[in-house]
């Protein structure tokens, strides 16, 4: 699982605010439910679900500065914040990227 300072590494903040642990604590909830997350041989996260964790939190919490999608406005308009974000579907096998099960 992830901690709020590892995600508060990630973007590259030094500290973790309350905001951060919630989203945190979500998203470990959430990636250890997922069926088909990558795991070593002692049942822990690979690092590759690590990573996807921390990417997943870093752009949740973020999200927050942003609940109608609108990350920017500049001059050709509204820049919006991606929906779908395929280096964190790979990495937690989710969405397109789900592993093949059988039964």
């Amino acid at each position: 699982m992830i901690t709020a300072q590892e995600v508060a590494a990630w973007l590259g903040s030094p500290i973790a605010d309350e905001h951060l642990t919630h989203v945190t604590e979500a998203v470990n909830t959430y990636v250890d439910s997922l069926p088909s997350i990558d795991r070593n041989e002692s049942n822990e996260w690979a690092q590759t679900t690590v990573l996807g964790a921390k990417m997943l939190a870093a752009r949740l919490y973020k999200r927050r500065n942003s609940p109608n999608g609108v990350e920017a406005f500049n001059e050709v308009g509204a820049t919006y914040v991606s929906r779908y974000d395929s280096d964190i579907a790979r990495m937690l096998h989710i969405e397109a990227f789900r592993k093949p099960r059988v039964g």
